[in-house]
């Protein structure tokens, strides 16, 4: 059964940015209906101020869209007049149901509470546009954008007061609502009252947040001080648990607002191969993956905590270079194509200065686009530059051309923030900070890279690939995933995954393979070894384990207070396999299903059947 409090929950999870709805006028459409019911319950003096209302209401509604789309266009001028009309309007659907006569009803037994909701939500109603969309027009995505390299601190600072305005406005209309009888509503106020106490429930969670997060970027751009923020670039066609092999590695630093790359590495860069871990790891950690996770710099990103694997490349970091870390970020080349979705195409130079010497990689400057960014970085580069320090020289000189590109200002903003937000669902942009409180305020969502410790506001379950096969093989790895539960029809649920990895290389293929992409050392040319990991909800157990529907006997573990189990499957060109993972949970409340897997280069379907859990 979800609650409102998970819901809540569960709405705070949401990409911030993405979900930031507050310019939206809650309300209003409900409203219409609720003014005609409290008229035809009193009589024509109230009625005709009823429909006096619902006519402004009905004005209001297209200019609400209007507004919206003004500023997320950054048009702050045109959404200010587009919100004074809209105050206007609402003020006078407020001003129609705030007299004497309308209160002097209200102690009327039955028509009274009846005509308190309707006033109150009038009242809300105009207070959310007045004091959550009109300062939200003062909101551009454009005080975010870089111009020549540097976003503007003091228009961040700005942009505090207008959040915090909307976010008190919002507090407001939910206390407001709360103080609402309703058990004396009838249905159609009583619904109407329901859903509009529903938004603003959707709302509240958000611009806290919004409010914090605001208040601590002008520090994070380097207000106070330099900046640094470590950032490993996941390469895809090396499957690991977060993404894939860290083979470059960026230093970001930010400095008054102006963000700039001052230091570069590789994966060779670093004191691999050790005899004992760099760091003391979680014994449950090394049951799974063992203790190579801190060995070496490739294998760090293996576990799906990324909190784990930030502070094991922190420490590789220091040992190696010493420059203290802020955050540590984590993005893929898959991202960087959505980047250029917004930037426009790149071009990277031939050329690369390697320990102070310019070294030719390839023969021209490459220009990257959104469409040919993946296959390019993750399959054909392999082909045309032989050694392995030169390919990640370059991957590393690309990411920061599409960097450069970034902070330029170039970049269209609404179109930035839908690729950011993109990369954070799919799990390709995480970042963990080093600052207590810039930590609690990223939390657990999916930004963190954590996985959630409860079952409360979602029930998740994980299916991770780390590659060992030893090259880029799995840039041809489809992963297909179907989830079930039956936590809404039984006292024991049974929850059920199944995760269905293809080869999708063709055997005619093979011989044309890179001996980067594909040694055939350990394994037969063009053959792809994984070891699959998933896990069920927190608490719960392993039931079975089946491959291709035959059951098999597979290594469990306990990892982050799930249940977690590994197979190793083993896939020629053109082989398919699927193992199906099954696990008996305790009597209990569960949130809806969720799973969440490693990020691949192509895109993952996922089916889920889990049955609506009814309303409590």
């Amino acid at each position: 059964m979800t609650t409102r409090a998970e819901l809540r929950a569960e709405k705070s999870r949401r990409p911030l940015l993405r979900s930031f709805r507050f310019w939206i006028p809650v309300g209003l459409l409900l409203l219409l209906l609720v003014l005609a019911v409290a008229g035809l319950l009193i009589g024509k003096p109230i009625y005709d101020r009823a429909m006096s209302a619902r006519s402004s209401l009905e004005q209001a509604i297209p200019l609400a869209t209007t507004a919206k789309d003004q500023i997320l266009a950054g048009d702050s001028e045109g959404a200010k007049a587009t919100a004074a009309q809209l105050a206007t309007l609402t003020a006078d659907a407020r001003e129609q149901t705030d007299d004497g006569m309308w209160k002097s009803l209200e102690w009327v037994p039955f028509v009274g509470p009846n005509l308190h909701a309707v006033r109150t939500a009038a009242v809300v109603t105009d207070d959310l546009v007045t004091g959550a969309l009109t300062p939200a027009t003062n909101l551009s995505l454009k005080a975010l954008t870089p111009v020549d390299g540097a976003i503007n601190i003091a228009a961040i600072t700005d942009m505090q007061t207008a959040v915090t305005q909307a976010a008190d406005a919002v507090d407001k209309a939910a206390t407001d609502l709360d103080g609402i009888d309703r058990e004396a509503l009838i249905p159609q106020v009583g619904g109407a009252l329901t859903q509009l106490t529903d938004a603003v429930d959707e709302m509240q969670p958000l611009l806290g947040p919004a409010k914090d997060i605001i208040g601590v970027l002008p520090a994070a751009l380097g207000a106070d001080g330099p900046r640094n923020y470590l950032t490993i670039f996941q390469n895809n066609a090396e499957s690991r648990g977060t993404g894939g092999n860290p083979a470059a590695i960026v230093m970001l630093t930010a400095d008054q607002g102006k963000i700039s790359i001052t230091q570069q590495a590789s994966s060779a860069d670093f004191n691999n191969g050790r005899e004992t871990p760099i760091i003391d790891l979680d014994p449950e950690t090394v049951a799974i993956y063992g203790d190579k996770i801190g060995r070496y710099v490739q294998d760090t990103t293996m576990s799906p905590e990324f909190s784990e694997t930030a502070e094991i490349i922190r420490a590789f970091w220091a040992e190696s270079f010493g420059t203290p870390v802020d955050a540590v970020v984590s993005f893929d080349p898959v991202a960087l194509s959505y980047l250029l979705k917004a930037t426009g195409p790149v071009t990277v130079p031939a050329e690369v200065d390697v320990d102070g010497y310019t070294v030719q990689i390839v023969d021209q400057p490459v220009e990257l686009t959104a469409d040919n960014a993946v296959p390019y970085l993750l399959n054909q580069v392999y082909s045309e530059i032989k050694e392995p320090v030169l390919q990640d020289a370059f991957f590393a000189m690309a990411a920061g051309t599409i960097f450069d590109a970034v902070t330029s200002g170039s970049a269209d903003p609404k179109a930035l923030l839908t690729s950011l937000t993109e990369a954070i669902d799919e799990g390709r942009l995480m970042y963990v900070p080093s600052d207590p409180a810039e930590a609690e305020l990223v939390g657990d969502t999916r930004l963190s890279g954590t996985l959630p410790s409860t079952n409360e506001s979602e029930t998740l379950l994980g299916v991770y690939i780390n590659d060992i096969t030893e090259g880029k093989l799995d840039y041809y790895m489809q992963l297909d995933i179907a989830a079930s539960s039956t936590q809404c029809e039984s006292d024991s649920p049974v929850f059920s995954t199944t995760a269905t990895l293809a080869n999708m290389l063709k055997p005619a293929d093979v011989d044309g393979l890179a001996n980067y992409i594909s040694p055939g050392r350990f394994f037969p040319k063009g053959v792809v070894s994984t070891d699959l990991v998933i896990y069920g909800p927190v608490g719960a157990t392993l039931s079975s384990v089946t491959v291709d529907g035959t059951a098999v006997n597979a290594p469990t573990f306990t990892h982050m207070g799930r249940p977690a189990v590994k197979v190793n499957i083993e896939n020629p060109p053109s082989a398919a396999h699927s193992v199906t993972a099954e696990f008996t949970a305790a009597e209990g409340e569960y949130g809806p299903l969720s799973v969440r897997h490693t990020p691949m280069v192509r895109d993952v379907p996922l089916v889920l059947d889990s049955p609506d859990c009814p309303a409590s």
